[in-house]
């Protein structure tokens, strides 16, 4: 049986964890009636927890965004293989060999064979081309970009929202935009302004949380998204959401608060078209 965690955060506590905004009540519906959500599930190690997450989305018929390595490909074929057919939109996940490096430490040539590499092996795994990439810790460079148009992806998920991490005079854009100088749908990841500065809306960032205050953020970002009437962009690891219980509760109950107020989980690619429409 799954522990619900209580929400045990008070206005004072969340202000503690949000420079600016309130504690949530009700979420105020778009005009169309309907929250969204684009999940992001990055796995590169963990079959099992990964099927732990995935199962939970199985079972209330959500989608998201399924984004691998190589390596877990190469090894979980089958897996991916049967989410695609139902519909998970399959994207490549690039990470330097040596984690305590990100992409532009690469050079031009190792990020092109590294990026090759990965979309070819999903490729051959699905039969089929994929479109979206996402980089790890965000952090990419004008030689990824080249490399990223050249591939003919269509989807680069590797920005944060009101940060840094962005394309020049794009810092303060939270919905998918294009450029004159590349190819691809640049989209950026949710962020969240702490007092530790800004931070992406995935689970590894705010490791330091309590499962408790991380299930209480969770339900709040959803409910002050669904009232801006804009879709909440979030990223959950199975290494790590699906391995420690007070995570996995946390998420289990996020995705019951979103099923009861009618959300809708979106692909990438939807997420583009309801962008456009607005």
């Amino acid at each position: 049986m799954i522990r619900r965690l209580p929400i045990t955060l008070s206005c004072m506590v969340f202000m503690s964890i949000l420079l600016a905004g309130a504690c949530s009540t009700q979420p105020v519906v778009p005009s169309d009636g309907i929250p969204r959500v684009l999940l992001q599930v990055t796995e590169t190690s963990d079959p099992d927890a990964f099927d732990k997450i995935v199962a939970e989305l199985r079972s209330r018929n959500l989608l998201a965004v399924i984004l691998i390595d190589e390596s877990f490909v190469n090894a979980n074929c089958e897996r991916i293989t049967s989410l695609a057919d139902e519909g998970y939109e399959i994207m490549a996940f690039i990470r330097p060999e040596d984690s305590s490096l990100t992409l532009p430490a690469l050079t031009y040539t190792e990020q092109e064979a590294l990026i090759t590499d990965t979309k070819t092996a999903i490729e051959a795994c699905l039969g089929r081309a994929i479109d979206g990439y996402r980089c790890y810790m965000f952090d990419q460079n004008e030689d990824t970009y080249q490399i990223l148009d050249a591939l003919g992806f269509v989807y680069n998920l590797g920005f944060v929202a009101n940060s840094s991490s962005s394309l020049a005079g794009h810092a303060t854009d939270t919905l998918p935009y294009r450029t004159n100088d590349y190819g691809f749908w640049a989209i950026p990841m949710h962020s969240v302004v702490t007092t530790g500065g800004t931070k992406a809306f995935c689970d590894m960032p705010f490791r330091s949380l309590s499962a408790a205050d991380w299930q209480a953020l969770l339900i709040s970002e959803f409910d002050r998204m669904t009232a801006a009437g804009h879709p909440l962009l979030v990223e959950v690891h199975p290494y790590f959401s699906g391995v420690d219980a007070g995570r996995f509760d946390a998420f289990v109950a996020f995705l019951d608060h979103a099923v009861a107020n009618g959300a809708e989980f979106m692909t990438t690619a939807q997420y583009v078209t309801w962008s456009q429409s607005q």
